[in-house]
Parts: C-alpha cells; sequence; structure tokens
C-alpha cells in the first residue's frame, strides 16, 4: 500500500519553530499601539493604521477617507475630533484625571473647556462603574456634544467640595475625515469569490477589545500572503467600529452582495480564556457552519446567537445588507470583566492568546479553502488497493479506512465539513487524502453549492 503523506496541517503547522517569535511578535505590537490615543476619527486612528501597514510589510493596506458631513444610509460621518490634553484641577491643587497619563480618562469626542465649577456641577460631568470601583471606564459620545471626564469610582468618592478647574483642549473639525483601510490577498486560481476579514481600530488604550482584532488580522494576512495556493480572494478591512463598516457598506453593497462567500468579524482575540461565535440570524450560513466547526470543541466554547451581537456584525447582516457574517472572538465584549475599562490592558493579553486567536482564525480559513460538495464518479466501492490506498492482503474484518469513509460520504450532498462532523475530524484535516483521491479521479466536483 502507498504510504500516504500524514503531514496535513503543513499550511498550518502548531509545532512551527516560529512559533515563539510569531507569538512575541503578536504582543509587542500590541505594546506599540497601546498607548495611541484612538477614536472614530482623527490622528490616532491614522497613526495606528500606519503602524498597522508596517507590520504588513508596507505598500499593501490601502487607507481611504471620506468627508465628514458625508450622509451613508441613515448616518451621517461626524466632524473629526483632536484631543491634546485633558485634566481636571481639585480645590487642594492636585491634578486629577489627566489625560497625558491615562487617555481613558477622557470622554470620547469631548468638547472643549475651560472653566471653575462647583463640585455638584461637576458631578455631571464625571463617568465612574460603582461595580468596578478601581477601574476607569470607557464612555464616548460620538453624536451628541458634550464635556467629561472619566473616573474611577474610588477617587470620585474622595472629591470633597469646592472650585474645580476642568480643563478639555479638544476641538471637532466639520471639514476633516473619517478613514478607514483595505487590502484584498487574491485567489491563486481566478476565484471572483471573496472572503471577508472585517475588524475595528478606534478605541483608545484597550488591548482585548480593540487591539486583538486588527492584529490577528495582519498577521492572519501574512501568513495567507505566504500560502501558495488560495481558492478564494480575501478581503481585509479595518475600519472605526459602527459607523466605519457603515461607511464600508455604503460604499461596496453591490459588491458585497455579489462575491462575498463567507465572512468574520475579528474581536477580542487576546485572552487566555475560551473561544466565541456570534451567530448570523439565520445561523445556517457557510459563515456559521465552518466558524461552528471549528471552535466547537475548543476547550470552554461558548455559542451566542444574533440577539448577543454587537460588533459590525449587526452591519455586515442588517436585513437588506444580509451578508451572513459571523463574529469570532475569544471572551466575548461585554462577557469579561475587565470589558470597556482600563483593566482591559496588556497584562489580560497575552502572547499565547494573541497566538491561539491567530491559530483559530488559520483553521477556520483552511477549513474554508478544503469545503466543496464533491460526489463519486464510480458505482459501488472503488478499488483502492489497486490504487495503493488499501492493503491488498486481507486477514480479517477491518474497519473501512478513511479513504473509503470519505468517498462513502460524497452523494453530491454532503460538503467536507458535513462529513468531517461525520467523522469527528476538522475538515482541513482531510488535505492529504483528498488530494490523493482527486489525483484519480475518484470524486468529482458536484454542480450543487456548498
Amino acid at each position: 500500500m502507498k504510504k500516504l503523506k500524514r503531514n496535513i496541517v503543513d499550511n498550518l503547522d502548531f509545532r512551527s519553530a516560529d512559533f515563539e517569535d510569531t507569538s512575541k511578535a503578536m504582543y509587542e505590537l500590541a505594546k506599540e499601539l497601546f498607548p495611541i490615543c484612538r477614536s472614530i476619527t482623527g490622528q490616532g486612528f491614522r497613526d495606528s493604521l500606519q503602524i498597522l501597514n508596517d507590520a504588513l510589510g508596507g505598500g499593501i493596506l490601502q487607507i481611504h477617507s471620506i468627508q465628514s458631513g458625508t450622509k451613508v444610509f441613515d448616518w451621517i460621518v461626524p466632524p473629526e475630533w483632536h484631543i491634546k490634553d485633558a485634566f481636571i484641577i481639585t480645590p487642594d491643587g492636585e491634578k486629577i484625571c489627566d489625560f497625558k497619563k491615562h487617555n481613558l480618562h477622557i470622554l470620547n469626542y469631548s468638547e472643549g473647556i475651560d472653566k471653575e465649577i462647583e463640585l455638584d456641577e461637576l458631578q455631571n460631568h464625571l463617568y465612574s462603574l460603582e461595580e468596578k470601583p478601581d477601574a476607569i471606564p470607557y464612555i464616548t459620545s460620538y453624536y451628541k456634544k458634550r464635556w467629561g471626564f472619566c473616573i474611577t469610582h474610588n477617587e470620585r468618592k474622595k472629591l470633597k467640595q469646592g472650585k474645580y478647574r476642568v480643563f478639555i483642549d479638544a476641538k471637532h473639525d466639520e471639514n476633516g475625515v473619517l478613514n478607514y483601510a483595505d487590502f484584498i490577498i487574491p485567489s491563486t486560481q481566478n476565484s471572483k469569490e471573496e472572503i471577508l476579514i472585517s475588524t475595528y481600530l478606534c478605541h483608545p488604550s484597550m488591548a482585548n477589545n480593540e487591539l486583538s482584532g486588527p492584529i490577528v488580522a495582519i498577521y492572519l494576512a501574512k501568513w495567507l500572503l505566504n500560502l501558495k495556493e488560495r481558492k478564494y480572494n480575501y478581503r481585509f478591512v479595518i475600519v472605526p467600529e459602527t459607523i466605519g463598516s457603515i461607511v464600508y457598506i455604503h460604499k461596496h453593497l453591490k459588491h458585497l452582495q455579489k462575491h462575498t462567500k463567507a465572512g468574520f468579524v475579528l474581536s477580542c482575540l487576546g485572552d487566555d480564556n475560551t473561544y466565541s461565535l456570534v451567530h448570523s440570524p439565520s445561523q445556517n450560513t457557510l459563515s456559521d457552519k465552518v466558524a461552528l466547526h471549528t471552535l466547537k470543541n475548543k476547550e470552554n466554547f461558548k455559542e451566542y446567537s444574533f440577539l448577543d451581537r454587537g460588533s459590525d456584525e449587526r452591519q455586515y447582516n442588517a436585513p437588506l445588507v444580509n451578508l451572513g457574517v459571523v463574529g469570532i472572538c475569544r471572551s466575548k465584549y461585554a462577557k469579561y470583566q475587565e470589558y470597556h475599562t482600563s483593566k482591559d490592558n496588556l497584562n489580560f493579553i497575552s502572547p499565547k492568546g494573541l497566538m491561539g486567536g491567530l491559530k483559530t482564525m488559520q483553521e477556520i480559513i483552511l477549513n474554508v479553502e478544503i469545503n466543496e460538495i464533491y460526489e463519486n464518479t464510480i458505482f459501488c466501492e472503488p478499488n483502492l488497493g489497486k490504487r495503493g490506498l488499501y492493503h491488498t492482503l486481507n486477514a480479517s474484518i477491518n474497519r473501512p479506512p478513511l479513504t473509503a469513509n470519505i468517498l462513502a460520504y460524497c452523494d453530491g450532498k454532503n460538503d467536507i465539513i458535513d462529513i468531517a462532523e461525520i467523522l469527528n475530524m476538522q475538515a482541513y484535516e482531510f488535505k492529504d487524502l483528498l488530494e490523493e483521491i482527486l489525483e484519480f479521479k475518484l470524486l468529482k466536483t458536484s454542480n450543487m453549492k456548498t
């Protein structure tokens, strides 16, 4: 019997010598990005895109802009926000809520102000979390102008009566722009179908619910660029959350609806705790199927319906858009204690956690790439022995080999993921065997769609 190659993950070698180097590089990228004050517009967003572009190798990321005030569906692109400094001076002369010490201290998109006020008035502009008393909360006001500061609840309780100076050096530019980025890694097989990989880059200094998604996306792209074969085109999108995906859909809707085969929104992929899937509304798209197949046997896996949506899967799955996109996370946004606070820091993510997020997306891609509906070309069981695919000396009744089982379920209805589910394997683990079977022309592609 011909001995089959069994390095079935030669495009995804989890034992690779550069595993540690890659995980460290991802974490170092997080450290570089973490201090930057980002928002849905502004220089921080642009600077962060440039750092990601450099990490990708330069010249690949295409950075676009849209004018503030532009109408996109039911939304208006907001003015560009610029922030230089912010702080409060207490009656005792102490500087608190210092933006330069932690950029979460400012209400994101705050108006500028410079005045003295009493504590009672100041309290109306302070935001804290009583249930998380030592954490600075992340609060935004993108679409209604107001000013404010975010403070730990413990520090807030210490404030005493008297005059406070509040200073915020910020402005809104009605002639500004909103930036976003994309790039396409082309199919090697001239396919017109695309896999959408979308993530967001608009939060300030938070590590898991911000930086992990773009970092995993960049390293996933680096890996894809090195694959010898790609069945599909891969469209990577990096936007400010919500308004950015709305802008992107507004510009590319017809193309996306025509060519998107599957799609994944990457968020919160850097911690060590669990893996999570946020389904599309129907829960039966290819995106749902491949993500569930890949994730369901991972430790502490958690599955969420579209009722638990919260990121840009909301826009990609809106009824008139309907791209069948799912959300991929480790600890899902809003489901971990550190979420949207200063506790979501570089200590909450890890090199191992980021690498786990990357490996999961690699598995998802390999499962998408191999998935197809096949049907047999030969009536009854083919003679595997004469092709070197099975032994020719039979001493007892043996369980059918994996090759025979794959063939047995290729009925023009089951796709490869269906068969992998039956055999309790990952679809990409069929890679070498499937290549052998196809080499002997024992299967043909079905006309039915996956």
